[in-house]
């Protein structure tokens, strides 16, 4: 950005988006001694302090998202705060004559660990593995 430019509220600039995880157009919000403060994020709608897009910012946001590892889903998500709120020591393996209660942990031999999230009848039970939720036969 030039520096003879005057900064207004309203106007659009580049920045770092940590939600969009990279620079973006975003909306100046508010200044403070004569330097943006805060943006909107024109792409996902997020409110957050400026951090201009510099070729140093743009170089760290790449490594800490290299050190993060690739990002989960919303299944992966959803297993992993299942699991620690329950006891994994005590996860028996899944077979389809036994019977399950909620928030049993079973050992699939094809899905892994999961975490039985409702009862839907005597014969089904829903549970949510790593991979998403899957329906299986239980009592049988």
């Amino acid at each position: 950005m030039q520096e003879d430019l005057k900064l207004e509220v309203g106007q659009e600039v580049e920045a770092m988006c940590t939600k969009c995880k990279g620079p973006s157009i975003h909306v100046i919000e508010s200044i403070k001694d004569d330097k943006i403060f805060k943006v909107l994020c024109k792409g996902c709608n997020s409110s957050h302090r400026y951090r201009p897009a510099t070729d140093a910012n743009i170089a760290k946001m790449k490594e800490a998202i290299a050190k993060k590892g690739p990002p989960k889903t919303k299944e992966e998500r959803r297993w992993s705060r299942l699991l620690n709120k329950v006891d994994s020591e005590k996860a028996v393996d899944y077979q389809m004559d036994k019977s399950f209660d909620e928030k049993a942990v079973i050992n699939h031999s094809k899905f892994g660990m999961g975490v039985v999230v409702e009862i839907m009848d005597q014969t089904k039970i829903s549970v949510a593995f790593k991979e998403g939720t899957k329906t299986l036969v239980q009592n049988r």
